[in-house]
């Protein structure tokens, strides 16, 4: 610097270098003109792109407040309409929001009924008449309340609420969730650059509601109007429908800038504000420095254009931070990682994995949360080195990741995801010596390039609700089917207790048919679901879920009794005793008090015990045999007859017709599934079979009998009774009365 400014000395003192000098000099003054034009043009447009920017960062934070309000909005919507669909009882409902309160760290949800009395699922009660979304939702409407103080513990706090309708659609309480305001106060966080400013919520009219934890201490802004004193906007100078920026002056003489967005589930608009000079200063500066350039030299106006554009892109860099970074590790969130997903030009190529840490919170609590947010940088520093170019990772929330990696056979990513979870452990291994800790990994694989990211990132984390395994690395890919087959699933069983009480259970009976003479005086008693919107449902479907759940020993027992109530009215009405057997599972046999309960019910109706027949299977025997013996002893002692079903099916047929109290063997329908192959020894091993139970004293019953040629091996070798739709279907207990009860001889 010091060289230049000596030979700029020597130069003056040349008449050749002073006329060249001036004319630099006047040719500089032609270039600074046309500078100076091109300056405040440039510096219109940098502010016009600072508009934009800090337009979108507003937009951007409605949109996180609005899909928060809607995410609540639709899960409160989902719990309205099991309860108006008597999906959930009075028993278990407060049950059922006080877990749910505790999984989605919400304070607690509630119902309301139409006096305004208000009971929650943490066992609170008060009185919500006078509140406005009460009030609101009454009316049928969704409603988000201003700021409120909790009549529990004085807290600030927002509520949600929609209406329950009854069957006719007229609103009978209203179902509300409470949560505290500063769930909404951390989203505001994240749109105040970094403590240059503050955020908050307004309405419509101008009145604020919510302010962000960076707010100062002494502000006392009530109405939009309070934060500037010349009057430089009001709320009619707010277009309240969408979004804008707004410079005014604060009641400190201070310019500021304001930037808004409309919310769009409510009338809310969110705000940020911050000192103008915040935005500005670099650029004024610059600005001034570029009017002094022009006397230095021409070259200096070029490094001065080059500035602008370095400052245009630092500035765009700096908000572009406050929008899509993440806090603690310092790279890109979840916003961004959406965005550039669906930059993707095929994004089907790619698998969404979710990706989080077992136990995390316990993890936090022994070792402090330094020693855990060093975990979640490392974890993502290891992504970094990981991922390949093309891939994407960050922090969704928490301890919770997201990766975008491309597709590779199964095993292949499972062998990577397994390298990436040694390489985080060696890596956090040199900063903190913790115990082992452990990982799930939820894998969507995305056909559709179009695909809602954010949705797939939800059933990704879906796919590990049922990993419970807490010492090892879990990978588990997301299924579609067995997804809807589970929701399917949990609707059948939650639909229980509404089936049961309201008779949509029915009975069904499988005539058994007397192989001499074709009459029928028996049969097998069987269950059907008759839903009234969804028709039939087939047993498949269903049984198995309440053998799971133990609803099957109540089912079976409700069927029995509606059969007894059937065959003792035929006695008495028409002097004929007909002869039923029930299956019994081995879910429930055993339970204390089953078999006293079916007892009891033969003996209530007055039903002769002997006409009652016990189906068990041979899988039941496997491993409780003497359990097994005691029951059915105690049943024969009753008088109610033991039925041996799918005779064959297993691998000790024989053993049990030696061990236990048999009266009547089924014979398996598989026997009867023959070809060409195998059809010679069938028939043998059937035949023997009858042969034998005869000589132990043993009826027969053959099951799945569908051709002629099968009845008529049956008869020849004196089989007892054929169930089968050679003659009859399953068919409801009413049919079977008129076909074989009224005035019919057996």
């Amino acid at each position: 610097m010091y060289n230049s400014i000596g030979k700029c000395g020597e130069i003056m003192k040349s008449p050749l270098m002073r006329k060249s000098i001036i004319i630099t000099i006047l040719s500089l003054v032609v270039f600074a003109s046309a500078a100076t034009i091109y300056i405040q043009i440039l510096s219109q447009n940098i502010y016009n792109e600072t508009d934009s920017y800090l337009n979108k960062i507003a937009i951007q934070t409605s949109d996180a407040i609005n899909s928060r309000i809607q995410e609540n909005l639709t899960q409160l919507k989902t719990i309205s309409l099991l309860i108006e669909e008597n999906k959930m009882t009075n028993d278990n409902i407060f049950e059922y929001l006080h877990d749910l309160a505790i999984k989605v760290n919400n304070k607690r949800f509630g119902i309301i009924d139409m006096n305004g009395n208000a009971k929650t699922s943490d066992g609170k009660s008060f009185n919500a008449s006078e509140r406005e979304y009460f009030q609101q939702s009454i009316l049928g409407k969704n409603a988000i309340s201003n700021v409120l103080r909790d009549v529990v513990d004085n807290q600030e706090i927002n509520v949600l609420s929609v209406p329950i309708y009854n069957k006719e659609q007229k609103v009978v309480s209203v179902l509300f969730s409470t949560f505290s305001t500063n769930k909404f106060a951390e989203i505001l966080n994240n749109a105040s650059f970094n403590s240059g400013g503050y955020s908050f919520i307004f309405n419509e009219h101008g009145k604020t509601i919510i302010f962000s934890n960076d707010t100062p201490t002494d502000n006392n802004v009530t109405q939009i109007q309070d934060i500037n004193t010349n009057q430089d906007f009001n709320i009619k100078s707010i277009d309240t429908k969408g979004s804008g920026v707004i410079q005014f002056t604060d009641q400190k003489g201070n310019k500021n800038y304001l930037t808004y967005a409309n919310i769009k589930s409510n009338d809310w608009l969110v705000a940020s504000i911050f000192p103008k000079e915040y935005v500005t200063q670099e650029i004024n500066g610059f600005i001034q420095t570029a009017y002094i350039t022009w006397l230095i030299v021409g070259v200096g106006s070029a490094l001065l254009i080059t500035a602008v554009y370095v400052l245009q892109k630092k500035r765009k860099m700096e908000i572009t931070k406050l929008a899509y970074e993440d806090p603690l590790t310092h790279h890109y969130n979840f916003n961004k990682f959406i965005e550039e997903a669906k930059n993707k030009k095929h994004l089907s190529q790619y698998l969404l994995i979710s990706c989080d840490m077992k136990e995390y919170k316990w993890f936090a609590e022994i070792y402090g949360e330094d020693t855990a947010h060093d975990l979640l940088i490392t974890i993502i520093e290891s992504m970094k080195d990981f991922c390949q170019n093309h891939e994407l990772y960050c922090r969704e929330s928490s301890d919770i990741f997201a990766l975008l990696l491309k597709k590779e056979e199964v095993e292949n990513i499972k062998d990577r995801l397994m390298s990436l979870t040694k390489m985080i452990r060696e890596n956090f291994m040199h900063k903190h010596q913790t115990t082992t800790y452990y990982f799930h990994f939820g894998i969507y694989s995305i056909e559709d390039n179009h695909m809602d990211i954010r949705n797939a990132f939800h059933k990704t984390n879906y796919a590990k609700v049922g990993l419970k395994e807490l010492s090892k690395d879990d990978i588990v890919y997301y299924q579609e089917q067995q997804y809807q087959e589970e929701l399917e699933a949990k609707q059948i069983e939650e639909e229980f207790n509404d089936a049961l009480l309201n008779e949509q259970f029915k009975v069904y009976i499988q005539p058994k048919t007397n192989v001499y003479d074709e009459s029928v005086s028996s049969g097998e008693i069987l269950t059907r679901w008759i839903h009234p919107n969804k028709g039939l449902i087939p047993p498949y479907r269903f049984i198995p879920l309440f053998e799971r759940n133990g609803s099957l020993e109540q089912l079976d027992i409700y069927i029995l009794e509606k059969s007894l109530q059937v065959i003792k009215r035929w006695k008495d009405l028409y002097h004929k005793e007909i002869s039923i057997s029930v299956n019994a599972s081995k879910t429930y046999l055993f339970n204390i008090g089953y078999v006293d309960k079916l007892v009891d019910l033969v003996k209530k109706y007055d039903i002769n015990p002997h006409s009652i027949q016990v189906e068990i299977t041979e899988e039941t025997a496997v491993k409780r045999k003497s359990e097994l013996i005691i029951v059915l002893n105690y049943l024969k002692k009753n008088g109610i007859k033991i039925a041996l079903d799918d005779f064959g099916s297993g691998y000790s047929s024989l053993n049990m017709l030696k061990d236990f109290p048999i009266d009547v063997v089924k014979i398996d329908q598989e026997f009867f599934k023959t070809n060409i192959h195998n059809q010679e020894k069938s028939n043998i091993i059937i035949k023997e079979v009858i042969e034998l139970c005869h000589q132990l004293g043993i009826d027969v019953v053959a099951e799945g009998v569908e051709t002629k040629e099968q009845r008529d091996f049956l008869k020849q070798y004196y089989c007892d009774y054929i169930q089968g739709f050679y003659y009859y279907k399953p068919m409801p207990i009413q049919e079977f009365e008129e076909k074989f009860v009224k005035d019919k001889s057996f």
